[in-house]
């Protein structure tokens, strides 16, 4: 019910003015009494925490705030919001992934086995992944982190190339490189 006070209230306080922008602390304090519920609860379910949807919205508003001169028609608003929200959680995303990037041995000592795995399975396992270890440890550096960000950690080749600040043709030759060079060596391995 008093949602739709706001929602009143904003329409009779932007009647007659559209293409016009919120201009003062008033009008976005109304702006966040009016929206901050709803943009809280669709961050909480992005974020399945209780906290970080907090700090997300309040950097969601902080946005806002910064840029709502921008926005032209009233009637955008919304969906305008909504996007900032959504945009906030993925760099937030973003940040963390970074945050994860690990070095090589902190990487290894981390790698965690499935419990569900029948013993046996689980030392084949362990002994398949030390191997694979040991032959990358041996290789370049930073072929060694474009084989991990790619086929350990799981990102894709554009977020690899990023993090690493290298092109991604040269990310794509440095990942099949590394793999044909790897497969080699455990082949060698397994044959001896």
């Amino acid at each position: 019910m008093e949602k739709q006070k706001h929602f009143c209230f904003l329409c009779v306080f932007y009647s007659g003015r559209r293409g016009e922008t919120i201009a003062n602390n008033f009008e976005f304090d109304i702006l966040m009494r009016l929206y901050s519920k709803s943009l809280f609860r669709y961050l909480y379910r992005l974020t399945n925490d209780y906290h970080l949807a907090e700090d997300l919205l309040q950097e969601t508003f902080y946005k806002v705030y910064l840029h709502v001169s921008g926005i032209s028609d009233i009637a955008q608003i919304k969906p305008w919001l909504y996007r900032i929200a959504y945009n906030t959680f993925i760099d937030h995303c973003r940040k963390a992934k970074k945050m994860q990037l690990v070095q090589a041995d902190d990487f290894f000592a981390s790698l965690k086995l499935d419990p569900l795995l029948e013993t046996e399975n689980a030392f084949l396992q362990k002994y398949e992944l030390e191997l694979i270890y040991k032959h990358l440890s041996t290789m370049r550096e930073l072929q060694q982190k474009a084989i991990m960000l790619v086929d350990l950690k799981g990102f894709s080749y554009k977020e690899a190339a990023e993090l690493l600040n290298v092109k991604l043709p040269y990310l794509k030759s440095l990942v099949f490189r590394g793999r044909r060079e790897l497969e080699k060596r455990l082949r060698n391995e397994v044959k001896g």
